[in-house]
């Protein structure tokens, strides 16, 4: 499966856009976009995981590397993902430091 990914702003919200599989070979990919996004004054980046098929445990740390490049006043919003994505995110005991819903509000 093939992986895209790209940025987009409205106002101070960034969204990452992915699709495909984000693992060790594609994290680099999201991690531009996320530091590219940092770059902003943001208040939430969202992850628009409708299209990610899975995510490896390189997924997950590339998460905290969004956590880590953000302000602590932002906040990372996960929408759309799998169950087996939010279980993956669940496992590593992410879903504590982001927001997890089915669409942004």
């Amino acid at each position: 499966m093939s992986f895209e990914a790209y940025l987009g702003f409205n106002g101070r919200t960034g969204t990452v856009y992915l699709t495909g599989e984000l693992d060790a070979g594609t994290a680099p990919v999201f991690r531009s976009l996320v530091e590219q996004a940092a770059r902003r004054p943001l208040d939430r980046l969202v992850l628009d995981l409708t299209g990610l098929a899975a995510m490896s445990s390189a997924g997950v740390r590339s998460l905290a590397f969004a956590q880590q490049q953000l302000p602590p006043s932002a906040s990372i919003i996960v929408v759309g993902a799998s169950a087996g994505v939010v279980e993956v995110i669940r496992l590593a005991g992410f879903d504590q430091a982001v927001t997890i819903a089915e669409r942004v509000a």
